[in-house]
């Protein structure tokens, strides 16, 4: 589990809007009545779902999430794993690509007392209040998707496969870092000026 994965997520949330609520409720886990026992759920996740949170970094993707959910009497486990295609724009020549992600991440979910704050978190860990009776897994696994995504993303180098990037888009920018340098280069006449006269002093 990544250790900022909360923190780097926080502005990411899900859309307060009434038109969602259905379409969130799919990742309802009711889990009151349920043996202490593994169950297995099948989500599958694409470009609806991310266009659930606002300010999302990525548009589009095709990832199936497998959750073993492990209920124990005051904790419950849940073992994410990811694997699908996440489509990513790269970072040098603004080409899209799809990007393979095989990922994993375990969040444990554990029940407190009725004086304790629901909304606090360790580290991996959520908070729930003996009276709830379900947890929605929506957001997490959002989370886990954003967070499959390499901070660098220049998938010809990531893939291996040269023809993904844009031969034109990289061509301009080398144009472009040739006229800096250049520009960085030229002397100041001024100082030229002032390299002679020291020269002609030596002599």
């Amino acid at each position: 589990m990544h250790p900022n994965w909360k923190t780097r997520l926080k502005d990411c949330s899900l859309k307060p809007l009434n038109e969602y609520h259905s379409r969130i409720e799919e990742f309802d886990i009711q889990f009151t009545g349920l043996q202490n026992h593994t169950y297995t759920f099948t989500y599958f996740i694409n470009s609806a779902f991310l266009h659930l949170f606002e300010y999302a970094p990525l548009d589009d993707c095709d990832v199936e999430v497998q959750l073993q959910f492990t209920k124990k009497p005051t904790l419950f486990i849940l073992d994410f794993a990811l694997s699908g295609t996440i489509k990513i724009e790269c970072d040098r020549c603004l080409a899209q690509a799809d990007l393979p992600i095989k990922k994993q991440y375990q969040v444990f979910v554990k029940m407190v007392g009725a004086s304790a704050e629901k909304s606090d978190r360790e580290l991996d860990v959520i908070f729930i209040l003996p009276d709830d009776t379900h947890i929605n897994v929506a957001q997490l696994i959002y989370e886990f998707v954003v967070l499959s995504v390499p901070g660098k993303r220049i998938p010809c180098i990531t893939l291996k496969d040269k023809s993904i990037c844009d031969r034109e888009v990289l061509e301009k920018w080398q144009k472009l870092n040739q006229s800096e340098d250049t520009q960085n280069t030229a002397t100041d006449p001024r100082w030229d000026a002032l390299k002679k006269l020291k020269e002609n002093d030596k002599k």
